[in-house]
C-alpha cells in the first residue's frame, strides 16, 4: 500500500514509528512539543480524543461523500464535545471471544453456559470499561446510561438494569473458574501460556495469537446476555493529523489520509490482514463474511433494529474522559467487593446526571 501511494504522489516518503501503548500520548507529547511531532498519528477514537483535548492533534474535515458512506455513530465515537472531528475513521476492530479448543472444545454461546461451566475451565475478562462494555449492552443498559444522562432522575427500571449488569460482573469475579485481569495484553498472555481457556479479544489480535497457538485458537462471537441480542463491539482505527506539520507536510499528509481511506482501500486492507472491518458501507458490504464477526457487525451498524441514537450512547460515555471514569470507579468498586451492585449503580446513575 505505501509503494501505492508513491504513484500518486513520488515525493511522498512514509516513514513509520512504532510507539508503546503504555507511554503513547507521553511520546506524542514530547515529539509535539520538541518541534518533531509525526504528521499523521494512527491509533484508536479514545487515544485520538485524549490527544485532542490536549492538543496535539489537528481536527480534520471530511466530504459529504465520505460523510455519507461512513455510519453517524461511528464518526460519533471520534468526535470532541466542540464538535470537530477529532481523527479519520477508517477501520473497525470487532471484539470476539478466543479460546483453546484443546481445552475447550464448545466455547459458551450465553452467559449462562459461562456460568455453569466446568471448574476445569479458565476463563478471562479484563477490568477495563473499553473492554467490558459488551456486557453493559447484554443486559441492555444502554437506556439506563442514556436517561440518566439526559435528566435529572432515572426510575426503578433503570435502576435494577444496571443493578443486574453489576451483579452478573460481581457473580463471575467469586466465580473460580473466571478472572479479571487487568487489560487486554495480560488475558493474551494467559491463553497463550495455557494459565487461561477463553478470554474477549479483538480481531486486531488474531493474527498474532493465530502464529503462537496455531490450530489449537478458537474463534467466535461473544456469549449473548438476558436481552438476548448479541452485540458486536467495535474498536475504531483512526488517524489524526499531528500539530507540528508545515503546510506542504499537511497537504501530503492529507493526500495520504484521503488515499489510504478510500473504499477500495479499505476492503484492500481488510482482505490482506483479515483482522479489520471497513467503516466504509460500500467497502463493508464486500468483507463482511471474510472478517471474523464482520456479519455481525454489519448488521449492527446498518441495522434499522438498532437505532443510531442508543448506539450514540457508547459514543457519549466513550469521548469524555469525566462520564468514562464515572463508570469505570463505579466497575472497579463494585468488582473489589467495595461497595454493593445496588450502590455501584447509584453511583454510575447519580455521577452521570450530576455530569450534565
Amino acid at each position: 500500500m505505501f509503494q501505492q501511494i508513491r504513484d500518486i504522489d513520488p515525493q511522498i516518503y512514509p516513514q513509520l514509528q512504532l510507539q508503546s501503548s503504555t507511554n503513547f500520548i507521553d511520546e506524542i507529547r514530547q515529539q509535539t512539543e520538541s518541534g518533531f511531532g509525526p504528521d499523521v498519528i494512527i491509533t484508536d477514537s479514545e487515544t485520538a480524543l485524549a490527544l485532542y483535548r490536549l492538543g496535539l492533534v489537528d481536527p480534520t474535515q471530511l466530504s459529504e461523500q465520505d460523510r455519507q458512506d461512513t455510519p453517524q455513530s461511528l464518526l460519533d465515537l471520534v468526535t470532541a464535545k466542540d464538535g470537530a472531528l477529532v481523527a479519520r475513521p477508517v477501520n473497525q476492530f470487532v471484539q470476539l471471544a478466543c479460546f483453546n479448543k484443546e481445552r475447550l472444545p464448545t466455547a459458551p454461546r450465553t452467559f449462562q453456559d459461562l456460568n455453569q461451566s466446568s471448574s476445569d475451565v479458565t476463563y478471562g475478562l479484563a477490568i477495563q470499561l473499553k473492554d467490558l462494555f459488551w456486557s453493559a449492552e447484554a443486559f441492555d443498559a444502554g437506556p439506563a446510561l442514556k436517561a440518566a444522562m439526559n435528566s435529572s432522575s432515572t426510575d426503578q427500571v433503570h435502576h435494577e438494569t444496571v443493578t443486574a449488569w453489576l451483579s452478573w460482573l460481581v457473580n463471575a469475579s467469586y466465580q473460580q473458574n473466571i478472572r479479571f485481569l487487568n487489560n487486554q495484553d495480560n488475558l493474551r498472555q494467559g491463553l497463550i501460556e495455557g494459565k487461561l481457556d477463553w478470554i474477549t479479544c479483538w480481531s486486531n489480535n488474531l493474527r498474532g495469537l493465530k502464529q503462537t497457538m496455531g490450530e489449537t485458537l478458537g474463534v467466535t462471537a461473544l456469549p449473548k446476555g438476558p436481552n438476548q441480542n448479541r452485540t458486536a463491539t467495535t474498536r475504531l482505527e483512526v488517524w489524526a493529523l499531528g500539530r507540528n506539520s508545515s503546510s506542504l507536510q499537511r497537504r501530503k499528509a492529507l493526500v495520504m489520509v484521503d488515499f489510504f481511506t478510500k473504499p477500495w482501500a479499505q476492503k484492500t486492507y481488510s482482505l490482506a490482514t483479515n483482522s479489520a472491518m471497513p467503516v466504509s458501507q460500500k467497502a463493508a458490504t464486500v468483507v463482511a463474511s471474510k472478517i471474523p464477526g464482520g456479519n455481525e457487525a454489519l448488521r449492527n451498524y446498518v441495522s434499522a433494529e438498532r437505532p443510531l441514537d442508543k448506539m450514540r450512547v457508547k459514543a457519549r460515555i466513550f469521548r469524555d474522559p469525566v462520564r468514562y471514569e464515572i463508570i469505570s470507579d463505579a466497575l472497579l468498586d463494585t468488582i473489589y467487593d467495595i461497595q454493593t451492585p445496588e450502590q455501584g449503580a447509584e453511583q454510575i446513575l447519580q455521577g452521570l446526571r450530576e455530569k450534565r
